[in-house]
């Protein structure tokens, strides 16, 4: 079945023998305003009937992503939909939302895969389950492709919440409050955190 049939974060905490905790991830974060065309992207989204995950992605999810990469293009690429076939044997397989290498210059999937955004169409218990079973499976990538890295981000949203995770010495970290849509320069804030904070650890 692969990440879909992790619905339940003690289903991955279990099965990996991870620990979760609750955390402040962030520290204080710099708004960045965000661009004229996302700005217009996210009202054109406003006059569309967003009642499906596919939407969402497409309409919402995809243009922060995009616009995230646009202000690091030198230092992450950005995926969408690629397979990840880690362990298919521990349902580690299968496509994922959206993810992002640090390894820019790559035409290919390659390592190190530092963060995720997986779209949950109001499930955000299970989102953040297939979220991380995502991310240790990342880690696994890494580790197999001699790219090794400290930390590993996530990120799960229905669109309008966004909820972002952390896999760090086989320990899951949740940040301790949710982020919303209203809230763009915030978000674009976290992932440009998030990046710099990649790059800094590798």
């Amino acid at each position: 079945m692969g990440y879909s049939q992790y619905r339940k974060l003690n289903q991955v905490t279990t099965k990996f023998a991870l620990a979760d905790r609750r955390a402040d991830l962030f520290g204080a974060i710099t708004p960045i305003e965000p661009s004229s065309w996302l700005t217009h992207s996210l009202a054109i989204a406003e006059e569309v009937a967003l009642n499906n995950e596919k939407v969402k992605s497409e309409r919402i999810i995809s243009p922060i992503l995009s616009e995230v990469h646009l202000m690091h293009k030198t230092k992450v690429a950005l995926y969408s939909g690629e397979e990840l076939n880690v362990s298919p044997e521990n349902d580690l397989n299968g496509p994922c939302d959206f993810f992002f290498s640090a390894n820019p210059e790559s035409y290919q999937l390659s390592a190190p895969i530092v963060a995720f955004a997986e779209a949950k169409d109001e499930d955000m218990e299970w989102g953040i389950a297939q979220c991380c079973a995502q991310m240790y499976a990342a880690s696994l990538f890494n580790q197999a492709n001699n790219r090794s890295i400290k930390s590993i981000f996530g990120c799960v949203t229905t669109g309008s919440e966004w909820r972002f995770i952390k896999l760090e010495d086989q320990t899951i970290y949740i940040h301790s409050k949710a982020f919303y849509l209203d809230q763009v320069a915030i978000l674009l804030g976290v992932f440009h955190q998030i990046i710099n904070q990649i790059k800094q650890i590798q």
